[in-house]
């Protein structure tokens, strides 16, 4: 036995399973045997098909918060444009030197505004940060954030921050606009504006070890001095075809379904366009994907009963 299969075994000995899945996939990227490699490809594929691991918060937070282990994130059927890469590596860079700024008492936030419309896939690309700097992922509950009784919303925004200064993170504010909307508008309510007033306090008052990302499809609507908070502000756009068709392929071989050669082509040309939501390439190729695994299924149960299997 090996250090790294009693590694894996103390592990699963400890209950430890998020380790335990990690050492597994160590063990399997060694693999390098040919007679191997079909098992090895087929429990990396069921490592990463696996959705992020919830992490357990403080029980007076699990109302206002939901935090995520991103460190097996589905590279494989990810797809990372190059604008896009660019942000995330700025934001990757300030977190690097972050203690180095405390040090010299330089107060910088890595903060990235993410916006553009629905469906791009701002917070999966929120998730991805997470998972290069190998924090966990907290995003805010705002249907619990917003409280009705006076100073109830700036109370909770207190908890959020109170809890990211004490565990590093990735703290995103998905759909910032509930909470961030422009001051001094016609019909402002004395309320929002306090709440608005919070959140940049809060953000003035943390740590540079946490990164936050703010997301919105309204960023029209925020307020310039929350705007100003976020040293990165970055606009997501639809996929081209190019994108999409690249994300579908991604998406298709990782699932290993298909008609064979071209037929992925055909495929895109088919149901694809120019200028569409990342969402939306998912939702068809999932369609896709279950409608093919439905037909193979019919297909055997068929030929089981007329006895030709």
């Amino acid at each position: 036995m090996n250090d790294q299969e009693r590694t894996l075994l103390r592990f699963v000995c400890d209950g430890d399973i998020r380790k335990a899945q990690q050492q597994a996939k160590i063990i399997l990227d060694g693999i390098t045997t040919q007679k191997d490699q079909s098992f090895k490809n087929h429990q990396l594929k069921k490592l990463e098909a696996k959705g992020p691991t919830l992490i357990e918060l403080p029980y007076n937070l699990r109302d206002l918060l939901i935090a995520e282990d991103c460190t097996d994130f589905p590279e494989a059927r990810f797809i990372l444009r190059k604008n896009e890469e660019a942000a995330v590596n700025k934001v990757l860079s300030l977190y690097s030197v972050a203690d180095r700024l405390s040090e010299i008492g330089i107060s910088y936030l890595p903060a990235l505004m993410l916006y553009g419309p629905s469906g791009c896939g701002k917070t999966m690309l929120a998730r991805y940060i997470a998972h290069r700097a190998n924090l966990p992922f907290v995003y805010v509950r705002f249907s619990s954030l917003v409280n009705q009784y006076l100073g109830g919303t700036q109370s909770n925004i207190g908890r959020v921050f109170e809890y990211a200064r004490t565990a590093p993170c990735v703290l995103c504010f998905d759909e910032i606009d509930a909470v961030g909307m422009a001051r001094g508008q016609a019909n402002d309510v004395g309320e929002m504006n306090r709440i608005v007033i919070a959140l940049m306090q809060e953000m003035d008052m943390l740590h540079n070890h946490v990164i936050i990302v703010g997301t919105t499809n309204r960023f029209d609507r925020l307020d310039p001095a929350l705007i100003r908070r976020f040293p990165i502000r970055h606009e997501i756009d639809p996929l081209s075809m190019e994108d999409a068709c690249t994300m579908a392929t991604k998406f298709f071989h990782f699932a290993n379904v298909g008609y064979g050669d071209g037929w992925i082509e055909k495929w895109c040309e088919d149901n694809l366009s120019d200028q569409i939501p990342a969402s939306t390439v998912v939702k068809r190729c999932t369609d896709a994907i279950v409608s093919m695994l439905v037909k193979q299924r019919t297909e055997v149960t068929i030929r089981f009963l007329e006895g030709t299997l």
